[in-house]
């Protein structure tokens, strides 16, 4: 999914500050929105330009260059003055990247390797081969697709904790969380923002204080047997940054 993408995109410099930041409230919330890890997600599509963009969970930087190299120093730029931090300075960052694959919109953890372990293989093969497994899944891409819905299908590993992919999910998100179960090959569940629209008959998710870190393999199988569907609220999400600290930029 990551490759042929290298290219160049403009420079903007980002001033330095001239003196230190007095310590007192304003620093300690600089200094906690910097500690705080951000989810970056590039979507590439061929058929927009630019074909990069980006959008950061949960600073909200958005912006968008024609290779994925120079989308990533775009969004640290952006973040870098966002915070009003050194680049050393940057919050601990997990970087995933979306792309069409086949008819579905499908997004992974760059550099992360899912593997079948049942048939030595890539998950993804599996994920598009043919079975009753995929077709139950497609079936209900294409229901949420007819209903409105913009699904996103995220692959995970089984003992990737419910709190990676909460901390991942924007307000208006329909997650297809995906990933390899050795006894019915695909474990599924489908997560709606607190802010999609319609669904509102679908349970919300039971709050507890070990949810985040439960695995997202025990969520999947919790919910197996009934509708395979969850809503959040917006507890669940992690708290959202001031529409005034939002960055926005483009090529």
């Amino acid at each position: 999914m990551t490759s042929a993408l290298n290219g160049k995109r403009r420079r903007h410099t980002v001033s330095a500050a001239q003196t230190p930041e007095p310590r007192g409230r304003g620093n300690e919330s600089r200094q906690h929105r910097s500690a705080t890890t951000e989810h970056v997600v590039y979507r590439y599509d061929p058929r927009c330009a630019p074909a990069i963009t980006y959008h950061s969970i949960p600073h909200g930087c958005t912006g968008g260059s024609n290779t994925l190299a120079e989308a990533r120093n775009s969004y640290r730029r952006d973040i870098a003055e966002l915070l009003s931090v050194h680049r050393q300075e940057l919050p601990l960052t997990v970087e995933h990247l979306e792309a069409m694959v086949v008819d579905m919109w499908v997004r992974a953890k760059m550099l992360a390797v899912h593997r079948d372990p049942s048939n030595d293989q890539m998950f993804l093969q599996t994920l598009l081969s043919q079975g009753p497994a995929q077709q139950a899944l497609h079936a209900r891409l294409a229901r949420k697709t007819n209903e409105g819905y913009k699904p996103l299908v995220v692959i995970v590993e089984p003992h990737d904790t419910v709190g990676d992919v909460l901390d991942q999910t924007a307000a208006d998100d329909t997650l297809f969380i995906v990933h390899f179960d050795a006894e019915d090959v695909l474990g599924w569940i489908v997560i709606h923002g607190p802010e999609t629209d319609g669904g509102f008959e679908t349970p919300c998710i039971a709050s507890h204080a070990g949810l985040r870190t439960m695995p997202i393999g025990v969520l999947t199988q919790t919910y197996a047997a009934r509708s395979r569907e969850v809503r959040l609220t917006l507890n669940h999400l992690r708290d959202v940054i001031s529409s005034s600290a939002v960055c926005t930029n483009s090529t």
